[in-house]
């Protein structure tokens, strides 16, 4: 029984990239990381409790034995991971003394990546050994892996194992070496070849013969090799029609159709999860509207019974802040695209509201809205909203003292990828570097942070003779969802 110290222990448990488990009876004491990450559990699943409860029910047998044995052993087992998943692990059990008991140390390997290669690997055997044309592996350097059966009839060996090993080029007459050679270039670039007819030797020279030969580049069991097939030109072979080659024909046709089934069905699948992924999009955009403007009309009833007539003004400012939020869900919720918003429509709807916002009948204030008909990106669009809201507002509140009469205009225009944002009013304006100072307000503050959210954004104050101008610039973003787009259009196809 291995004795070494605790810290031993503890070292290994880290450098190794195996898993290690420490029991006590069938009861963990100690585990490592690398463990955890195989079974994909946590610690707090697996201290203290059996570690039968996570193997699979019909190993179980297997696991109490060896755990009751504490013998020096290898075995395999499988282990039910954390997401419901089988994995085949390798466990090398040894009797140790842990903190002065006597336990039992798992060292644990994941062999589910090879338990499934090994799987498909005989699968392809299976396929091989049944084909009714003479098949060849070799590697790259012409060394035979493998022959199945009807290649070893057409070289007139007894069995696989007197060609495996040999040279390829060993059974070819040299005239066609030059052939095979500039084929081999091709392989080396995973390039498929078809030579129409070369001169073969048979097993000890018994007998020549001519076939047509298609080699094909292809990983078996984790290395680069070629598949050569071999049809026999000679007019026995062209005429004999087994029945074992009529039946292989037939599966092939049957694995064929099976893979177009699946195809179409995996197809069906991949199209209902884009659909489904679209009314998830468009529910979240609606439930995000639904509750932007629950809490607006909060906001509406709070101001309503609001007495301080201070506060008014300030709530206001949250209220439309908010409706520039939800009228981009909106926007959203009603569009063919998930991607872009029409910014011109968008625009119009916002300050409209927030005319009837700070409506006042005393006030004589037009509204002209000038915009070209741009698609922006959402994130642009809501950025767009909220520099909008926060210029308007500001121009109806400050810019006409006095229920003084005015206009405002806001133009939006593009050229190639450039957008132009324009705000301006012909109200009272700045009179002075002071007076500018003191102009800077917390909307104004928010424009120029929101600003900077834009690619390439730049805010400059327009100099016009009367009132205030601000033209903002930055560059056109394309739609973030590229990838969805490209699935949509394969689906269709």
């Amino acid at each position: 029984m291995a004795k070494f110290p605790d810290s031993l222990f503890k070292t290994a448990f880290k450098i190794t990239n195996n898993g290690m488990v420490i029991l006590k009876g069938a009861y963990p004491v100690e585990v490592n990381d690398q463990f955890l990450g195989i079974i994909k559990r946590t610690r707090k699943d697996i201290i203290g409790k059996s570690l039968l409860s996570h193997v699979f029910k019909d190993d179980i047998p297997i696991a109490e034995e060896e755990i009751s044995k504490n013998r020096e052993v290898i075995y395999e087992v499988r282990f039910i991971r954390g997401d419901g998943s089988l994995a085949y692990m390798e466990i090398r059990g040894h009797p140790i003394i842990y903190q002065r008991e006597k336990c039992r140390m798992l060292i644990v390997r994941d062999i589910t990546d090879k338990k499934i290669n090994d799987k498909l690997f005989l699968n392809y055997l299976n396929v091989l050994e049944a084909f009714p044309e003479p098949i060849c592996v070799h590697d790259l350097n012409g060394n035979i892996l493998y022959t199945n059966p009807a290649m070893n009839k057409l070289f007139g060996a007894e069995s696989t194992r007197q060609i495996i090993g040999e040279q390829v080029m060993k059974y070819v007459l040299p005239e066609f070496h030059p052939i095979l050679k500039e084929n081999k270039k091709k392989l080396r670039r995973f390039e498929a070849t078809t030579t129409r007819q070369i001169t073969i030797n048979a097993y000890r020279g018994k007998r020549l013969f001519k076939v047509e030969l298609s080699a094909l580049p292809l990983n078996w069991v984790g290395e680069t090799v070629v598949l050569a097939a071999c049809h026999d030109l000679s007019l026995e072979e062209r005429i004999h029609k087994s029945e074992v080659e009529r039946q292989v024909i037939e599966a092939v046709n049957e694995r064929l159709k099976w893979e177009i089934l699946m195809h179409q069905k995996l197809e069906n699948r991949l199209k209902e999860m884009v659909e489904e992924k679209e009314w998830l999009l468009k529910e979240v955009n609606h439930r995000v509207k639904n509750n932007l403007q629950i809490i607006t009309s909060i906001l509406n009833l709070q101001i309503n019974q609001l007495q301080d007539k201070k506060i008014i003004p300030v709530m206001q400012e949250f209220q439309n802040r908010f409706y520039a939020l939800s009228s981009i869900y909106s926007s959203l919720y009603q569009s063919a695209s998930k991607e872009e918003i029409d910014i011109s429509a968008y625009l119009k709807d916002l300050t409209n509201n927030l005319f009837i916002s700070y409506s006042n009948p005393h006030k004589n204030i037009s509204l002209t809205c000038n915009t070209d008909r741009i698609f922006l990106e959402y994130n642009q669009a809501i950025t767009c909203g909220l520099i909008v809201n926060e210029l308007v507002s500001n121009a109806v509140k400050h810019a006409f003292p006095n229920n003084g009469k005015g206009r405002i205009d806001v133009g939006i225009h593009q050229s190639a990828q450039n957008i132009r944002l324009e705000i301006s009013d012909d109200g009272l304006g700045i009179k002075s570097i002071e007076k500018k100072r003191e102009h800077e307000t917390l909307g104004l503050q928010l424009v120029k942070g929101l600003v900077k959210q834009l690619k390439d954004g730049t805010i400059k104050r327009r100099k016009i003779i009367r009132g205030m101008g601000y033209v903002i610039t930055f560059t056109l973003e394309s739609p973030v969802k590229k990838e969805h787009r490209h699935i949509k259009k394969i689906v269709k196809k």
